[in-house]
């Protein structure tokens, strides 16, 4: 299997490679120039490597400015390719069509044209930034049924993903947020965790406001994985959070449950045991299992709803289609063939680059209803 980091670096300059060629190789300029360029240009594909944890000692307190240019900067190449695709695309069919009469990838053409795509480029990147650090807005969902009996608001978070660069006042807000929709029940569904915890103890323990008058429910993700398991686990409960892996909450006419994640925990060894965490569940019981990464439920499950989180949406376009192809369901309210309905949030932050594109973050709340009112 090819390393992370080589096929990271691969990716990032077959991207920039591609606009030094629309960007500089089609203008003709000098054998010199050119070559600094195609230099420069390479250089910027690695900027994700770049952004690693490793460079913070060299770094120090410039490391979080360093690490959101390398990011802000390579993600700015990613829309420009996009965009760049787009119109080369769009301009060749009309050349083609006798409809345009400026050839395409002729310098005629780029000197026209460049200026246009990467000054909408450079704007989308801002605006991504933009949407990534800011607060989640709150997105409501209402799903009814005949087993409950009193109405329930369930505040579900995922994807926080809190690290040594993130904004300790964007981790409060959220809190406060979650805590002004006065929700009954709190899920949090993995990927809360994505550092080592003594780097981030004092940002995490900002979660410990949160306030729900039923509890509040973790399970991991892959995250807390690579973290660490099982500091994860015992940071969320030294918060007062209820962890449940493999195991479930009977809290009324309703059933919470939850699994580890099961794309990572299986490949360390832990069993993802869905019968186990619902063992105690009643049949009358509305049953709601936290999975971090969506699945797809098969027949005969005990699940009223699945809550899941894990593909960000996407986060950046075009990434959207790759997270729809690894994980099938993107992002929302899914009614599937058994009966079972499953949600996918967006999350309330995001990995790698703390930016978002037609993807915007969520604090989401679920309102449980009677299905008899409607």
């Amino acid at each position: 299997m090819i390393p992370w980091s080589i096929m990271t670096a691969l990716v990032g300059c077959s991207i920039t490679f591609y606009l030094f060629v629309r960007y500089v190789w089609l203008l003709h300029l000098s054998p010199v120039v050119t070559g600094i360029l195609l230099v420069v240009f390479l250089i910027i594909g690695c900027f994700p490597l770049l952004a690693y944890y490793s460079f913070e000692p060299a770094l120090g307190r410039f490391y979080p400015l360093w690490r959101y240019t390398m990011y802000f900067v390579f993600i700015g190449c990613v829309i420009l390719m996009v965009l760049t695709m787009a119109l080369d695309v769009g301009w060749f069919i009309g050349h083609k069509a006798g409809l345009l009469q400026t050839p395409p990838f002729s310098r005629e053409f780029c000197l026209k044209f460049n200026w246009l795509t990467v000054t909408t480029a450079l704007l989308i990147t801002c605006y991504s930034l933009y949407e990534g650090i800011k607060v989640p807005a709150v997105k409501e969902v209402t799903i009814a049924s005949e087993k409950i009996a009193a109405d329930k608001k369930i505040v579900l978070l995922t994807d926080i993903h809190i690290h040594r660069v993130i904004n300790p006042e964007k981790v409060r807000q959220i809190v406060e947020r979650t805590n002004a929709l006065e929700p009954d029940i709190i899920l949090l569904a993995g990927d809360i965790i994505d550092d080592d915890m003594p780097r981030i103890a004092d940002i995490a323990e900002l979660l410990k406001g949160l306030k729900a008058k039923e509890g509040i429910y973790f399970v991991s993700g892959n995250h807390e994985f690579y973290a660490g398991y099982r500091d994860s686990l015992v940071t969320m409960k030294k918060l007062g959070f209820k962890t449940l892996e493999n195991s479930g909450a009977d809290l009324g006419n309703i059933f919470v449950a939850g699994i580890p994640d099961w794309r990572t925990g299986r490949r360390i060894g832990l069993i993802i045991d869905t019968e186990t965490a619902f063992a105690k569940a009643k049949p009358e019981q509305f049953k709601i299992l936290m999975s971090h990464t969506p699945f797809d439920i098969q027949s005969g499950n005990p699940f009223d709803l699945v809550v899941s989180g894990h593909t960000h949406g996407g986060q950046i376009f075009p990434f959207h289609i790759l997270s729809a192809l690894s994980n099938k369901y993107l992002a929302g309210l899914y009614d599937l063939d058994n009966g079972t309905k499953l949600y996918v949030s967006r999350g309330a932050g995001q990995w790698g680059p703390q930016m978002r594109f037609l993807a915007p973050s969520e604090i989401t709340l679920i309102n449980l209803t009677s299905q008899n009112k409607e």
